[in-house]
């Protein structure tokens, strides 16, 4: 195992708010873009897909940092930041980024409350002070209940680079359609999926889905340990169910097309009738990683095992 797996591994076992890195997968036409010229000794790579008037940034951290996407979609005359990083290095890259696009921060907004995509909101928000962090109603009482002893556990692996205090969203965002600096968003709830719940955005003028964790990568293997195998089913044959959003928009690495939904279904089924058969997390994991031998990241999958099975014990 690589050196990275193995970091992530440490972290995943010390940290069950985080999420996974995915490594690459080919950009769909629509969603080709271009990667920014890397600043000195920038960590994170920088890809800018260009829609009519309409820039999306998307920032990806490093190993280190999960490969965890931000967003920032450039409007007219502003830029809507998506989450926040794990680490504050890679936070402070996104703000260092967007002041290079030269128009202010409307707002930022985050997707779930998974750690991996709050942690770097100090940096965010000491960067960018005044500009008001929105989540799903819900989300904000589960950062304030679980955070500090995540928070904890981070600082014991990664010390000064994680943050040293919880950030947690001040603001509400409601479901449907809203213009926000000329940009058109239709916002989703949706409950009980990879995560308790989960914002997804469409923009619909773009035909650009923005399903953060909902999705994940062809190539690698999904988080289950929520145990909300049905409900996940039914929330990806909703997102499949859309016409014509041909990008798709994922909480780690770059867009994928619409045929990650259809590799997320396969795999959320076999998961669930493996989970059904097995008795046991070693059962459970080592049943999964054969019905997927060529995903990576199969630490993932014990870590999901252990807290499927933890009840029990």
């Amino acid at each position: 195992m690589s050196q990275a797996a193995l970091s992530r591994s440490r972290f995943l076992r010390l940290a069950a708010g985080a999420l996974l890195p995915f490594i690459g997968l080919r950009l769909s036409a629509a969603a080709a873009g271009t990667k920014d010229a890397a600043a000195p000794g920038r960590m994170g790579t920088i890809l800018v897909s260009q829609f009519g008037p309409v820039k999306i940034h998307s920032y990806l951290s490093p190993a280190e940092g999960l490969q965890v996407n931000t967003q920032m979609i450039e409007g007219p005359n502003a830029v809507v930041i998506f989450d926040g990083q794990l680490l504050l290095p890679y936070a402070g890259e996104v703000a260092s980024y967007v002041q290079t696009i030269g128009k202010p921060v409307d707002r930022i907004i985050l997707s779930h409350a998974h750690t991996d995509h709050w942690g770097g909101l100090q940096v965010l928000t000491e960067r960018f002070p005044g500009v008001r962090v929105f989540a799903l109603d819900g989300v904000a009482d589960q950062i304030r209940a679980g955070g500090p002893a995540r928070l904890d556990r981070l600082r014991r692996n990664y010390g000064d680079k994680a943050a040293a205090k919880v950030t947690v969203p001040t603001e509400t965002i409601t479901e449907g359609l809203q213009r926000i600096d000329g940009v058109t968003y239709d916002f989703k709830r949706f409950v009980d999926a990879e995560s308790d719940l989960q914002l997804a955005a469409l923009l619909p003028e773009q035909k650009v889905l923005m399903a953060f964790d909902l999705v994940y990568s062809p190539k690698q293997h999904a988080f289950t340990g929520g145990n909300h195998f049905d409900q996940w089913i039914i929330i990806l044959e909703t997102l499949k169910a859309l016409q014509g959003y041909d990008t798709i928009i994922i909480g780690h690495d770059t867009p994928v097309d619409r045929s990650a939904i259809d590799s997320m279904i396969t795999y959320v089924k076999r998961a669930k009738a493996i989970h059904s058969a097995s008795t046991d997390a070693k059962t459970y994991s080592e049943s999964l990683k054969a019905a997927f031998p060529d995903r990576q990241l199969a630490s993932m999958v014990d870590f999901s095992a252990k807290l499927l099975y933890a009840a029990r014990r």
